[in-house]
């Protein structure tokens, strides 16, 4: 996963009197440890989840749900997901005992068609699924790896009601933000993380926080020879790069840029966790072990990513915000390097354990907990797939889902190839 390629959104000024005084990179002791001090600390990999002082850090509704929804409604009648999934256009092979990638509980899966297991233009990255009606959907965003134009990011929705068919069908749809009453433009983001609450689909800004998409505002633009180079309102057709279907942002959560390092985190990836009394959204920070330390700790390098929890209002399915600022429920350092995607573990009530997939090894599952050192499941041993990335777990606790960005450049999905597959959480524990 690389960072984001522009900072796509723009800084909203910190509301007054919401300061950050004692904002600091100090690590909150458990009981029995002595007083915290504000010292950066050499971190372990694998050991257990460490509870981290989030109390600096806040994000700031942009609130431009009215604003952005109707600068849309000139471009045309709005779409909701159910429209969408009868108008699905690909078809992706699910995968068999002789060509799926080995890991530990596998159930099922599926591959993109050839052009998607081939492009190099597009990469799959953040994922999440959910319901729409009486149909199981999976959401996968894909970043775009050329400059110019820079097309931003896409998602790809699937029905995967029923893994037993031949194939999954899917269609592409172009992430899009409104600038002004009937025209839109790219969203120039990595889409490291996805997260489906009620009509709103979550995606990580990288930089900045969190940026949110209303399925239920589609909008259908035109497939013309002209509109395969062109974004935005071009004569009389609005253009999508040559995709029939946008989805519009409507808002975002920005962090101030009043909050800086090391309390300023990154927003890599996103998950989804209904085992507490609120449901809230994960999100949490890459870091490479080969490079330097993440903001908070800078002396050991991948291992000072941070894992958040953001309270959601189960009514609006908005983040929960006291005068338009959301303030994360709790924060962990995760002593993981390179971590891509995270999900709960639906195994148990508790709200301190996680499932955190990773591109360490080429490819590995962590279960990590606040009580005990993670358990690895590694590709090298055939435990886990190759280069996975973002990853849902469903909230009957069965399935643990995730999709694979493709491992070099294979085309098969046995050996590193892109695909999209559950486990067992079970299997797993």
């Amino acid at each position: 996963m690389g960072i984001n390629k522009t900072r796509g959104l723009f800084i909203a000024t910190w509301l007054a009197g919401a300061g950050i005084a004692g904002c600091g990179p100090a690590l909150e002791h458990e009981a029995g440890d002595e007083t915290p001090g504000t010292e950066q600390q050499a971190l372990t990999e694998g050991a257990p989840l460490t509870t981290h002082d989030a109390s600096c850090l806040k994000m700031q509704d942009q609130n431009t749900w009215t604003t952005y929804a109707s600068y849309m409604t000139g471009v045309g009648p709005a779409l909701g997901l159910p429209a969408i999934l009868q108008d699905l256009n690909r078809a992706g092979p699910v995968l068999t005992s002789t060509n799926r990638p080995s890991a530990v509980g596998y159930k099922g899966g599926f591959r993109w068609n050839d052009g998607d297991m081939d492009t190099t233009d597009w990469v799959p990255q953040g994922m999440t699924a959910g319901v729409s009606g009486s149909t199981n959907v999976a959401i996968v965003a894909w970043h775009y790896t050329l400059s110019s134009p820079d097309k931003g990011v896409r998602v790809s929705v699937a029905d995967i009601s029923d893994m037993s068919l031949s194939a999954v069908n899917y269609r592409h749809l172009l992430l899009v933000r409104p600038t002004s009453a009937g025209n839109f433009t790219t969203i120039p983001e990595h889409g490291g993380g996805l997260a489906w609450y009620g009509n709103y689909l979550y995606m990580a800004d990288t930089a900045d926080g969190v940026r949110v998409f209303d399925l239920t505002q589609i909008r259908e633009v035109s497939t013309s020879t002209a509109c395969e180079t062109a974004i935005g309102k071009v004569g009389t057709e609005w253009c999508a790069y040559g995709y029939k279907y946008v989805l519009p942002q409507v808002s975002a959560y920005v962090v101030p840029s009043t909050i800086v390092s090391p309390c300023r985190p990154k927003f890599s990836f996103l998950g989804k966790d209904t085992r507490g009394a609120t449901d809230v959204l994960l999100s949490g920070e890459y870091c490479n072990n080969t490079g330097t330390g993440c903001p908070y700790d800078g002396t050991t390098p991948g291992l000072g990513g941070r894992l958040y929890r953001w309270p959601v209002d189960s009514t609006t399915w908005r983040l929960k915000t006291v005068s338009g600022v959301v303030t994360p429920e709790r924060a962990w350092i995760m002593n993981e390097p390179n971590v891509q995607g995270v999900a709960p573990i639906m195994t148990t009530t508790a709200t301190t354990s996680y499932w955190l997939s990773s591109t360490r090894y080429s490819g590995a599952l962590f279960k990590v907990s606040t009580g005990a050192s993670r358990t690895a499941y590694l590709s090298g041993s055939s435990q886990w797939a190759r280069m996975p990335e973002g990853m849902h777990a469903t909230g009957s606790g069965t399935n643990l889902w995730t999709v694979t960005e493709g491992y070099n450049s294979s085309t098969s999905p046995a050996s590193g190839g892109r695909v999209v597959f559950f486990a067992d959480q079970a299997s797993l524990d």
